[in-house]
Formats: C-alpha cells, sequence, structure tokens
C-alpha cells in the first residue's frame, strides 16, 4: 500500500467524486458560541457539498482573521452563506422548498439513531455548544437525531457531531 500524491490523487478523487451522491444539505449554526467552530464548520461544510450555511445569533461572522482562516482553509470564500438573527424565517422558507428540517439534538420525542435513511433535500440544525437549539427553533424541526455515546461522555463536539451525521446522510440510501 502506497500513499497516493499529485496526479494519482487527482485522478482518484476525481473518479471517486463522480460515484458519489449527493444531496442537497443546508445547516442552520445557530448561537455558536466559539469561532473555532465556525470556521471548522466552513470546511466541513465544503467537504460535503453542502448547498449553504446559514449563520444566526451570537455566531461568528466571516470575515475571518488569520487563525480562523487557517481552520476554515478559505472555504468561506467560496461556501454560500448567510446571516439571521433568527433562523425561524428561513426554516419556513426551507419547509416551503420540501426540505425536512432535522435538530442534532436530544429530544423528548422520539429522536431517531442517525443511522436512517434520509431524504434529498435536508437542512441540519446545530445548536450551541452548552445550551443546544432555542426552543423556538426546536419547534419548527420536523424530526430530531442524536449520535449514541458509547464512552462515559455525553457527547461530541458540535462540529465532530456534525461531520457524523453528515456521513450518515451521504451513505444513508447505500447498501
Amino acid at each position: 500500500m502506497k500513499q497516493l500524491r499529485g496526479i494519482e490523487l487527482k485522478r482518484f478523487l476525481k473518479k471517486n467524486r463522480q460515484e458519489l451522491e449527493t444531496k442537497e444539505i443546508v445547516v442552520i449554526a445557530e448561537n455558536i458560541q466559539y469561532a473555532r467552530n465556525v470556521a471548522s464548520l466552513f470546511r466541513i461544510l465544503d467537504a460535503v457539498k453542502a448547498k449553504r450555511l446559514i449563520l444566526s445569533g451570537i455566531s461568528q461572522k466571516p470575515p475571518f482573521g488569520k487563525e480562523l482562516q487557517k481552520v476554515s482553509r478559505h472555504k468561506e470564500l467560496s461556501l454560500p452563506w448567510e446571516y439571521q438573527e433568527h433562523p425561524g424565517n428561513e426554516i419556513n422558507k426551507l419547509k416551503k422548498q420540501n426540505y425536512e428540517i432535522l435538530a442534532l439534538e436530544i429530544t423528548d420525542k422520539v429522536a431517531h439513531y442517525a443511522k436512517r435513511e434520509y431524504p434529498n433535500k435536508i437542512c441540519i440544525v446545530i445548536g450551541n455548544e452548552t445550551y443546544g437549539i432555542t426552543k423556538g427553533t426546536l419547534e419548527k424541526a420536523d424530526s430530531s437525531v442524536y449520535l449514541p455515546m458509547y464512552g462515559k461522555g455525553a457527547s461530541l463536539n458540535v462540529t465532530m457531531s456534525l461531520v457524523v451525521l453528515c456521513y450518515h446522510i451521504l451513505n444513508s440510501n447505500k447498501e
């Protein structure tokens, strides 16, 4: 086994990108406290070919300084994004466009483990690292999903949780 580099890597990536099924993923990031997490979102969402990112509440907005640009790898320049103080109106618009609104949150309703089938148009709502998604936003969600924890910790970092969920979404209809 050898690591691919240069032209071999480019060929491999081109071939495999063509085979990937894409879904329309939109992410709403509500009240993300740490700027580093917001910067990470841009890189993650570029990697999963998300349609756009909606930042809201206290979430840091680009332009980023030099340190955060290292984290985002400048993807804030190419990934479509916008800022909405409150995401409710945007959620309503997305619902009219047939997006399922999925809260990445443990709720009192039946929360599904991330491994399930997902529609082709999905909006993932993520919330504050400490307090989660606000009550008003959560009420607008169609469903919620959680990632089971096998260790003693109760949760992963919000960006790590998003990566795991996006992987499940992009691979949900594969056998």
